[in-house]
């Protein structure tokens, strides 16, 4: 094992989390998961990222505080949302051990782990892969990630703690992203190396029709736009819940224009279903409500504007239109032809085949990669582990809360849930694995959370103004 020089960094700390507590972790934690290209440890030429080793202070220094455990238990009874996480984990690691050998050879699969042969992977048949140890783990770590943050979040202390820095993490993506672009145009990009350390391949050089791929603090586009898309989702819905509004509205203004020039398919593609998906809900929200921030309604009028508009002055610039179209023609509708899209199509294939060749019982966790997270988690976890995972996905995303939430609270976990499904477009689009990862998992925690905040008391008048100026004593998040 080695340790590298910003794991130094990382153990102190995770130190400080020990000494302190999750309340001051939470804001070193969120923000680390941005980390992607970056090694604190290797063992044995395995990477462990920031985040993940964060996530082990984090974990004991919540799990140290008393009463913690009874919190966890009730999380974890039928039928809350953390049971069926748990059953999925549990479905997916035992699977892991058991189907590979069992179904051994019955087909090839894009194993995760194998070797490339000229532009494509090399599908070998079923069989057990270092894979299903390691994905086991991360799978595992998105659940203690969840339970973890979930313990943090539902007190309004920790759930304020938790929604500033998450909004810190979708700032300092940006800072990433604009440090990646500077380096690359100055080639003085040696000077990232020191969070550029990890194991894994970097394509941080990459050009498209002249345009530099954006990786920001990742290794890759997709992986980028991945991040930028949740960031986008969870900034912009608080912007339309009235929280903080010139904050909010610049980091998702900004995160969103970086997006369009990742030159990242999936963020062509995911951008454009999830402004759809957020103008669909905030019309639906404003045909049912009967006092809403102004930001909902300049969305409504302007967003359509601002759409023509921007068509209008493309289609009329002969440069910009040519360049567009180019930049259209290449990441999207050729994109299944090209030598990427074959062989990501081929894993789909490959993955279909797996689930009915297993008689639908999956070939476990980290067996197989496919090219999209819903085929991902059929061919790896089977019927059974579909079933428990989407319960868990479905209960977090669209359950009622149990009791009335003030407007704050309920704002950052209708963020919350936007940035989940936000986070799940591109997933869908391209995910190789079952893992949506920690971003997810902690998103998905403070939904949970906040549906056990206790409500502030405030004089019954209050309610008659404008919701984001209702709450004259909240904390700083909606000042």
């Amino acid at each position: 094992m080695s340790v590298e020089p910003i794991g130094l960094v990382i153990l102190l700390l995770g130190i400080l989390i020990l000494k302190r507590g999750p309340l001051f972790g939470i804001y070193a934690f969120i923000p680390s998961t941005l980390m992607g290209a970056c090694a604190a440890l290797i063992l044995s030429g395995t990477t462990i990222q920031p985040a993940h080793l964060l996530m082990g202070f984090m974990a004991m220094a919540v799990l140290s505080r008393p009463g913690t455990w009874s919190h966890i238990s009730s999380r974890l009874t039928f039928p809350r949302e953390g049971f069926w996480f748990i059953a999925t984990a549990s479905i997916g690691v035992v699977g892991a051990y058991l189907f590979p050998r069992i179904f051994a050879g019955s087909t090839y699969v894009a194993a995760v782990g194998s070797a490339a042969s000229g532009a494509f992977m090399v599908q070998v048949p079923l069989g057990p892969t270092s894979g299903n140890f390691t994905q086991s783990v991360y799978f595992i770590g998105d659940l203690i990630c969840f339970l973890t943050c979930y313990i943090v979040a539902r007190t309004r202390e920790g759930f304020e703690a938790a929604t500033k820095a998450f909004l810190l993490y979708c700032g300092m993506n940006i800072l990433f992203a604009l440090l990646d672009i500077a380096t690359f145009q100055t080639n003085t990009g040696f000077l990232l190396d020191f969070m550029r350390n990890s194991t894994y391949a970097m394509m941080d050089d990459d050009i498209v029709n002249g345009m530099k791929r954006i990786v920001g603090s990742f290794t890759e586009a997709s992986s980028f736009s991945y991040a930028t898309t949740g960031a986008s989702a969870f900034a912009f819905r608080l912007w339309l819940g009235g929280v903080r509004p010139t904050l909010t509205l610049s980091l998702a203004l900004i995160n969103m224009t970086l997006l369009i020039l990742s030159t990242s398919t999936t963020a062509y593609v995911a951008l454009p279903v999830l402004l759809a998906y957020m103008y669909a809900t905030t019309l639906w929200r404003a045909m049912r409500a009967s006092a809403l921030p102004r930001s909902v309604f300049a969305f409504l009028a302007f967003a359509p504007l601002l759409l023509v508009v921007g068509v209008a002055i493309v289609l009329l610039t002969p440069s910009w239109s040519a360049t567009v179209y180019q930049m259209i023609n290449d990441m999207i509708f050729n994109k299944a032809t090209s030598d990427s899209g074959v062989e990501r199509g081929s894993w789909n294939r490959s993955a279909i085949n797996t689930f009915f060749v297993t008689y639908g019982l999956g070939a476990g966790i980290g067996t197989l990669r496919a090219s999209s997270f819903p085929l991902a988690v059929i061919s790896n976890l089977g019927a059974a582990g579909t079933i428990t995972y989407g319960l868990f996905i479905l209960m977090t995303l669209f359950k009622r809360a149990p009791q009335a939430l003030d407007w704050d609270v309920h704002e950052v976990r209708a963020a919350a849930r936007t940035a989940c499904i936000a986070l799940m477009i591109p997933a869908s689009l391209s995910g190789a694995l079952i893992d949506l990862g920690l971003p997810f998992s902690i998103l998905a925690a403070l939904a949970c959370a906040a549906n056990e905040v206790e409500p502030v008391e405030r004089p019954e008048e209050t309610f008659e103004i404008i919701p984001h100026a209702i709450h004259p004593g909240l904390s700083q998040l909606s000042s």
